[in-house]
């Protein structure tokens, strides 16, 4: 019932009594400890009232949860693994127990149903179906003990160890195949650059000469006649002739 401020002011006398530099007892720093412990649970509100409720319903037993969580923080990490490998190997062992009898209660419930059927006559049962369903029955089997996750990892190890042989020697033929690929394209790639160099060199560069597009001139010297309103026009189409015959010959002349 001691309020905080009377907490703290007890700490501070016992931690001067109870501190290694002025204590000479042997179990000095061990009872400085406590003294810090029993300060940090006090001091808070909620370990104070956890403290309380351990004093009066006492530590938790195996049914709580609690119980188990302190047990597991207390171990180690190897420990923790054999336990998950304990719990690994007794759940798989189940799981396949579980999966026998279940094939075995569809069994049971598949020959009821044949059964029926061979009483009432109502169907005809084929011979297939059954020599089937008999090689079944042969073939289901209870679980054994070389069902166990040990066993079975044991065995893979086995067969793993042995195919290792084949696994390093198709992987070498792989990196060495791998390895002719890269090598023959480098030398495609080594080739291709060369033929491309080659083509290069044999092509030389020769400058078109850039079009030149005819200008029109008029002729100083051309003379157009001219011609009466009152002439023809047969008589204006043969001059106009004459006209465009001697421009073209002009034209050619200067080209």
């Amino acid at each position: 019932d001691a309020s905080s401020a009377d907490i703290r002011k007890a700490y501070r006398k016992l931690s001067l009594t109870l501190h290694p530099d002025k204590n000479k007892d042997e179990n000095a720093e061990t009872q400085f400890r406590q003294l810090v412990a029993i300060y940090e649970v006090l001091k808070d509100d909620e370990r104070r009232q956890r403290y309380d409720d351990i004093l009066i319903n006492g530590l938790p037993d195996w049914r709580q949860p609690v119980f188990y969580y302190r047990r597991v923080r207390k171990m180690s990490n190897a420990e923790l693994a054999l336990l998950l490998f304990i719990i690994l190997t007794v759940g798989h062992y189940a799981v396949v127990w579980s999966i026998y009898l279940e094939k075995q209660l569809d069994e049971l419930l598949s020959r009821k149903k044949r059964e029926k059927k061979k009483k009432t006559g109502s169907k005809s049962v084929d011979i297939s179906k059954l020599g089937a369903s008999e090689k079944n029955e042969r073939e289901l089997m209870k679980p054994q003990w070389h069902d166990l996750l040990p066993c079975k990892l044991g065995i893979w190890f086995c067969l793993t160890l042995k195919a290792l042989p084949h696994l390093l020697q198709d992987a070498g033929q792989f990196y060495a195949k791998y390895k002719e690929t890269r090598l023959k394209e480098k030398e495609d790639a080594l080739t291709r650059a060369e033929y491309e160099t080659l083509q290069k060199q044999k092509k030389v560069k020769v400058k078109k000469p850039k079009p030149e597009f005819p200008v029109y001139m008029p002729l100083e010297s051309a003379y157009i006649q001219s011609y009466d309103h009152g002439t023809s026009i047969e008589e204006i189409e043969e001059q106009m002739d004459d006209w465009l015959e001697n421009r073209n010959r002009t034209q050619k002349k200067q080209v």
